[in-house]
């Protein structure tokens, strides 16, 4: 056994992976945090404070009102802030006169009450979010003004603290106590802030109303409390809601009632001086998800309300109808009187500041001031970030946009009436909003270095794999990679990382990951260009053996598969395409058969009856219904928002599974049959196999494992999402965790003793049977003749039975894949369930006609255990293809955030890193499990035949039959006679075959994970290039770019899940040899 080749393999996965992430470096960049603080004299209406603001100081403001910017005026009101998770706009509208409202229509009556009760006192407006929309982002930018960045979605599952300036931080260093309600992403992103704080975990998206019933029981004690000056609640149950149910649900009805009741209930008990601002932190679409950029995610509601005080009118400049969400930040500041955080750069809207009169101040005079300190801190942020980014920046904008704001600072002078400040502001809010269109300009600015390294760095590994690896026989990989040169290239590779890391700044890289990256990238290459150029006679030799234009149809259905993301309209249309191509696949496969059986099994005449019961005829028939099972995926697919034309199947929203209404839940209950009939296949499968016998760990696990893992799969499907009440969550926990135990419990007897055989002790040659009433001695006297002559019966008598030989490898391979397929079961949602079996049956038809296929055209042993480039684009694109088969789409918006909490509702577990890898095995579930699967392609021809030995003889590729098949001997050794003259080895020996010729089997599998790793490495490449081309396409954040990110992690996921794959088959070859030796040393003895 050749472990060097796994070492290969995780060098080549790093050099891969290591482009790709230098790629992303470069073209999602984000935006350098500032640690600067924003700090001002804070004016007081009390004369004991240090700061009393008196007619005097007025007059010396404005003096020079350029020097007023680290001036605070005096804190207008106290606030209420109620986020309600996910309140998109629409739900806070009412509509008159409507007989028959949706579910969430008319909910939220209180705010259209008291808007047209008082509307100088209340405000509702549109609260434009900037995208991505997922909750950590937008608690971000509501707090500190800035804007996102793209790939700052990443960090969802892990808020890290703050430690850019805030609005929380201003506050709590003003000495106004903060009291907080609600979900913990606030307290983790402002750790020790509030005065006290009331959190719970958010991401339990199955529970609607905890979080928000232990909101409601500290509310009214809080309200009744004098001691705090901002109290933030946060409810969940709204977006919680949404991604259980959707927005046309009636428990979203519930839900939106709730937050009706509890916002009348603020309402009453609030006091005169406080200001209520009610707003949703982002939108959901039609399916009740978000993460993404439409309108439907981005347009949040935001209601106003104050008791005693009218707002600002629309009058001073400030937009009526619409907030953008980091305005909130500077207008929340002005309200409180504290400073503008630094790196803001939302202006102030005056229509939801209360028009609090300040002393020995005029009305535009106030507004002067807070619009001025605004101005100044987002040109002093503006301008620092500039100068410290230089290359960034275009030096002619900036010189103008100077030029500008000194203007600005001319006319601010000079103004003395409130007709001169509508017309100053105006002026001043566009080129405010001008620095803002430049900085989300900026923020997108590509770095071309990192980029078109990542590029090379990602291209060089992949060519040269495929120079050294594709063109080399299985058997040259010994050579090529010995443990000594393996051993050396690490140790380089370590040398060149530490002198990377330690020098990055001489070579002028920004971090010290891209020193790393770079030097070991660039040395790897150059070891890649040696090992080719060493072995370069073998190379050119294999190469002149390859047909110049073989493989050409797959060539051209490869291409068109790396095509697609060049192209926003394949993108969108990705699913489809990879189905056509996925059958035409299976058609090529299904063409080579019919070619050879024309060649083969008709060179006479063709018959029909004889066709009918051919296996050719068979194989189409199998191969017609893979195509079916492609086409029935189609009712599976999830729609983008711009497929106009396509009915997603998530938005006609179900009630759930009940007992009482069993055809409300069709979708559950065929997916819980198909898992039952999937395990139950299995377990037959490896029954008539052999691999069920005997009483080794892996034996009992396969023979009682599935059938509990099926039972706790089909239980949770239909309780998770039952429409019975009531059901604790402990119960469905438990039978998640019931199936992950078993899948730690698989990893764990693999690595120990992964074997499914059984051996048989041989029969005791020395006893003798004999009737009571013979003589014992003529029996004595045969049996000692007959070992005396060596006779053969004898002799077998001396050699154990194994059950499960010959489907040694596989079985194990198997039954790993079901533990695996339980796994991803248990975390999919129904329809996906049926998708992921659905692609394990055309996988399944796949192995098969290829198998049967290959037998045909191999002509020895290297090319019988070497899957065509055909079946390795089919299994690769199969991969691929169930990604949309499970009910995915390359959105951000639809990423299943419900995984992250399956068998965790209960507080078991509550890591972040757990539910980040639980979202990834859901996401991507089709690639972790063919590509962990792929050994199949080279064992199943083998255990295919062992099984069905007939196939041998109607499936043999020579023109004559062996005279010894003519001759009176067993059908055994005719077979095997037969598969010897066909391809040189006896077939009917199964899978132990592969075991003899070692060291060619773990070759060929490793030139298989090679190529897997090439076609994986090149569709990232396509990616990556399709991004650098189209990079100011319009489309390139709402399509290129999503696309990058799933591709990317794909990428990471893929490439181990290939080498898990090849390290379980070390793992069996391993044991099998210990089977083998220890077999020959009983035998010997």
């Amino acid at each position: 056994m050749n472990i060097t080749y796994i070492f290969v393999l995780i060098w080549l996965a790093y050099l891969i992976s290591s482009g790709v992430l230098l790629f992303s470096r470069g073209f999602l960049l984000s935006r350098v945090s500032k640690t600067e603080v924003s700090s001002c004299r804070r004016l007081s209406n009390n004369p004991n404070d240090e700061y009393f603001l008196t007619t005097e100081v007025v007059h010396e403001i404005f003096k020079d009102v350029n020097a007023s910017s680290n001036l605070c005026l005096p804190q207008k009101s106290k606030v209420i802030v109620i986020v309600v998770d996910a309140l998109k706009y629409e739900f806070g509208i009412y509509k008159e006169n409507h007989s028959e409202p949706l579910p969430f229509e008319n909910k939220l009556g209180v705010l259209h009450e008291l808007h047209q009760r008082t509307p100088d006192n209340a405000r509702l407006m549109r609260f434009k979010a900037d995208p991505p929309t997922t909750t950590l982002q937008r608690l971000k930018g509501l707090t500190t003004g800035s804007l996102p960045t793209f790939i700052d979605i990443g960090s969802n599952f892990a808020s890290p603290e703050i430690n850019e300036d805030n609005v929380i931080d201003q506050i709590v260093k003003s000495d106004l106590p903060v009291v907080f309600l609600g979900d913990s992403t606030w307290t983790d992103l402002y750790p020790r802030r509030f005065k006290r704080a009331y959190s719970y975990p958010s991401f339990d998206i199955f529970d609607l109303d905890s979080v928000d019933n232990q909101i409601m029981k500290h509310l009214p004690k809080e309200l009744a409390s004098d001691d705090w000056q901002v109290l933030i609640a946060h409810f969940l149950g709204v977006d919680h809601c949404g991604h259980k149910h959707g927005p046309m649900h009636a428990e979203m009805s519930r839900k939106l009632s709730e937050m009706n009741e509890i916002i009348s209930f603020v309402v009453s008990q609030m006091d005169n001086e406080t200001t209520l601002l009610v707003m949703g932190d982002h939108g959901m679409t039609a399916t009740g998800d978000h993460g993404g950029d439409t309108d439907d995610e981005t347009n949040a509601l935001l209601f106003a309300y104050s008791k005693q005080h009218s707002f600002f009118g629309s009058d001073v400049g400030s937009d009526s109808k619409m907030l953008q969400q980091i305005d909130l930040v500077p207008t929340l500041s002005t309200i409180l009187g504290v400073p503008i955080p630094y790196s803001n750069l939302g202006l102030i809207n005056f229509n939801i500041v209360p028009n609090v009169p300040v002393p020995h101040l005029s009305k535009f005079q106030t507004l002067l001031l807070h619009s001025w300190q605004n101005a100044q801190q987002i040109y002093h942020y503006f301008y620092n970030y500039a100068m410290e980014n230089k290359r960034t920046f275009n030096v002619e904008e900036m010189d103008k946009m100077e030029t500008e704001f000194i203007l600005l600072t001319h006319r601010v002078k000079s103004i003395y009436n409130e007709a001169a400040f509508k017309s100053f502001v105006g002026d001043l809010n566009a080129h405010l909003r001008n620095i803002l269109n430049i900085c989300r300009e900026i923020w997108v600015k590509f770095d071309a270095t990192q980029m078109s390294q990542g590029l090379l760095f990602t291209f060089l590994p992949i060519f040269f794999a495929f120079l050294l690896i594709n063109n080399s026989r299985p058997s040259e990989f010994v050579e090529i990679f010995t443990p000594k040169e393996i051993s050396y290239t690490y140790l380089l590779n370590f040398a060149a990382g530490v002198f990377g890391y330690r020098y990055y700044k001489n070579f002028s890289f920004k971090t010290e990951e891209h020193g790393i990256i770079f030097f070991t990238s660039l040395l790897s290459a150059v070891i890649l260009v040696f090992f080719t150029l060493k072995h370069w006679s073998n190379i050119a030799n294999n190469w002149a053996n390859v047909r110049r234009f073989g493989h050409m149809p797959t060539r051209l259905l490869l291409f068109t598969t790396m095509g697609v993301f060049f192209s926003n309209s394949f993108i969108i249309q990705e699913s489809k395409t990879l189905s056509y191509l996925l059958a035409a696949v299976i058609l090529l496969l299904v063409y080579e058969v019919l070619k050879q059986s024309v060649r083969m099994d008709f060179r006479s005449r063709f018959k029909i009856s004889h066709f009918i019961r051919s296996t050719a005829f068979r194989l189409i028939l199998a191969s017609v219904l893979a195509i079916c099972f492609i086409r029935f995926a189609y009712t599976l697919f999830r729609c983008r928002e711009e497929q106009g034309n396509c009915a997603d199947f998530s938005s006609s929203s179900s009630a759930g599974f009940s007992i009482k209404k069993p055809a409300s839940g069709k979708t559950y209950i065929m997916a819980v049959v198909i898992i039952v009939l999937y395990t139950t296949m299995t377990r037959l499968y490896l029954r008539s196999c052999g691999n069920l016998t005997g009483n080794s760990p892996n034996v009992l696990l396969a023979r009682y494992g599935p059938t509990v893992a099926s039972i706790c799969a089909g239980g949770h499907i239909l309780l998770a999402n039952s429409a019975i009440k009531n059901i604790q969550r402990t119960h469905i926990d438990a039978m998640a965790l019931v199936i992950y135990g078993l899948l730690l419990l698989q990893i764990i007897v693999v690595s120990v003793a992964p074997l499914m055989t059984f051996v048989l002790p041989p029969k005791n040659p020395n006893s003798i049977a004999v009737n009571g009433r013979d003589s014992i001695v003529p029996e004595i006297f045969k049996k000692m003749k007959r070992m005396y002559e060596g006779d053969d019966a004898e002799r077998r008598y001396a050699i154990p039975v194994v059950y499960g030989l010959a489907t040694v490898y596989s079985s194990i391979i198997i039954t790993f894949g079901i533990f695996l397929a339980m796994t991803l079961i248990v975390l999919l949602e129904p329809r996906a369930t049926v998708g992921l079996i659905v692609c394990m049956s055309v996988g399944a038809i796949l192995l098969i006609v290829h198998g049967i296929l290959r037998y045909r055209t191999a002509t020895n042993f290297e090319t019988c255990v070497q899957p065509t480039f055909t079946a390795v684009v089919g299994w690769f694109l199969l991969a691929h293809f169930c990604f949309f088969a499970t009910s995915h789409q390359t959105t951000l918006s639809q990423i299943d955030w419900r995984a992250a909490f399956v068998g965790r509702t209960t507080g078991i577990g509550q890591s972040n890193f757990i539910s980040g890898i639980l979202v990834i095995l859901n996401t991507f579930c089709g690639p972790i499990f063919f590509f962990c699967m792929f050994t199949l392609l080279s064992t199943e021809t083998f255990s295919l035949f062992a099984l069905f030995p007939n196939l041998i003889r109607s499936n043999s590729n020579r023109d004559s039959t062996p005279s010894t098949a003519r001759n009176k001997v067993d059908a055994t050794t005719a077979l095997a006679d037969i598969s010897t003259a066909a391809v040189g080895f006896d077939m009917t020996r199964g899978e132990l075959t592969l075991y003899e010729y070692e060291d060619v089997f773990l070759g060929a599998t490793f030139k298989l994970a090679s190529q897997l790793f090439m076609l994986q490495g090149l569709r990232i490449f396509c990616a990556m290039l399709a991004c650098t081309i189209h990079c100011r396409h319009l489309m390139v954040w709402k399509i290129f770019a999503p696309r990058f990110i799933y591709e990317g992690l794909a990428t990471f996921v893929s490439l181990p899940a290939i080498i898990v794959g090849y390290g379980l088959l070390l793992r069996i070859n391993l044991a099998v040899d210990s089977l083998i030796k220890s077999i020959n040393k009983v035998k010997t003895n």
